[in-house]
């Protein structure tokens, strides 16, 4: 079975911060997961850059959800289409912190799991 694979970007009409950010994270991620939906998530600067990878269907589907969302704005596709294995076969997900100027990858819930 083909992998659907939808690449986009977003800006936040919010602003995020990293307390914020994971727990949007970490419920996006164990939702998605249920429907068979993995990739990874990037936030600096007020933009969003995700990777969704699944079902075409249910990556579309979500996709028109992220697209009326109102934390998202100027929502653009980068890219979309099957690809035969998942780049990501489970959530990875960094945020950029401004205050220390590094990447932090905040993981996944699985291993957040272990930490609640």
């Amino acid at each position: 079975m083909a992998i659907y694979q939808l690449i986009y970007v977003s800006s936040a009409t919010e602003t995020f911060t990293r307390e914020k950010f994971l727990d949007m994270a970490f419920v996006m991620s164990s939702e998605n997961t249920k429907v068979g939906i993995t990739g990874m998530l990037v936030f600096k600067d007020g933009n969003f850059m995700e990777v969704l990878e699944g079902e075409e269907l249910a990556v579309k589907g979500l996709f028109g959800k992220i697209e009326q969302d109102s934390r998202h704005t100027l929502v653009s596709v980068i890219q979309e289409g099957e690809i035969s294995t998942r780049e990501y076969p489970s959530w990875a997900m960094t945020f950029y912190n401004p205050q220390t100027e590094e990447y932090e990858h905040v993981g996944s819930p699985i291993q957040w799991q272990d930490k609640l």
